[in-house]
């Protein structure tokens, strides 16, 4: 899954960003159409190291930026790509604010043709808990009628998903953010729970974010029911020891490698091959004092796919019971 960053420069400005402070927006240049040419040729002839990010993966295509729609050669820059993996995954990662113009939701979708996906972020319920975070006056409109659109030009085999990235000042909507989206757009394939990566602008707003993944992970929790309506729940970023027992089968692990450490217990842990570890920002302004080993392996059923470890919580778990590590 490389990820591709299509173009620096977005049309909000969420506090959550992980995209560097300085260095990145404002590159567009560095971002026209010959030189994605350049990179993505040398990415299809094998060569290593052409995207940053999940560079050398070639299981999918994930399309990222800034905000990816904003390049005005997009559409060109979607076409080479089908066209040179033709049956592959594609994964487009964008606030749809642009897609409020059906004709650019239609146009993307018939160029994208499948497997496609777009992912689209919701921060709140309505306007104001909406843009708190994008702040970007009228994104909360925009975004919706962009899903609108693409849930109404899509076709079998295109997914429509919605990711959450978790914050202190997201938790305090949460509750009321799942009934609306369940509501408003229960045509969503997936809901997506991101714990916040802490750096690039996220790290700059840290006194509005930050908050413990114990107590993120709790907070998510006390939600159970409401989770479990989704078709598709996904809880990325967390590591299992913080995790109360009856979420880890929505536990996937996809961490870059390069972002991850680990607590000074975590080699002697029985979970470890199943975690994703702990994020490098994280570690540096939360510190590790939360992460606990377990002293034996817990018995939970597998998968036997480390990127989505466990099938289902046993049956004892069933209530919110907490994980016991030693």
């Amino acid at each position: 899954m490389p990820d591709v960053p299509v173009y620096p420069n977005c049309n909000i400005g969420c506090v959550f960003c992980s995209n560097p402070v300085a260095g990145f927006r404002g590159t567009q240049d560095r971002y026209d159409y010959d030189q994605f040419l350049k990179k993505w040729r040398a990415y299809m002839r094998g060569e290593k190291g052409v995207f940053r990010k999940f560079g050398d993966t070639r299981d999918f295509v994930n399309l990222t930026g800034g905000e990816p729609t904003l390049h005005p050669d997009f559409i060109k820059i979607l076409a080479v790509i089908r066209k040179s993996v033709p049956g592959q995954r594609i994964k487009l990662l964008s606030n749809a604010r642009l897609f409020r113009h059906q004709g650019l939701a239609r146009l993307t979708l018939d160029v994208a043709q499948r497997p496609f996906e777009v992912a689209v972020p919701m921060f709140g319920h309505d306007r104001r808990s909406h843009e708190s975070i994008s702040r970007a006056p009228g994104s909360f409109a925009d975004t919706c009628a962009g899903l609108d659109n693409l849930f109404a030009c899509r076709r079998p085999g295109q997914k429509i998903e919605c990711r959450v990235i978790l914050t202190r000042m997201q938790m305090r909507v949460f509750h009321r953010l799942l009934p609306f989206l369940l509501n408003r757009f229960p045509g969503f394939a997936s809901l997506e729970l991101l714990f916040v990566e802490m750096e690039g602008f996220a790290e700059k707003y840290l006194g509005r974010l930050a908050i413990s993944m114990t107590e993120c992970a709790r907070r998510l929790d006390r939600e159970y029911a409401a989770l479990r309506r989704f078709k598709r729940l996904r809880l990325l970023h967390f590591p299992l020891c913080v995790v109360p027992r009856r979420l880890w089968p929505y536990v996937w692990n996809s961490l870059d490698p390069k972002k991850v450490t680990w607590a000074p217990g975590c080699g002697a842990c029985r979970a470890r091959r199943d975690c994703v570890g702990i994020g490098e920002g994280y570690a540096r302004h939360m510190g590790l004092r939360e992460f606990k080993p377990f002293a034996a392996r817990p018995k939970v059923p597998r998968t036997g796919n480390w990127y989505h470890p466990f099938a289902r919580a046993r049956r004892r778990a069933a209530g919110s019971l907490k994980s016991r590590p030693l």
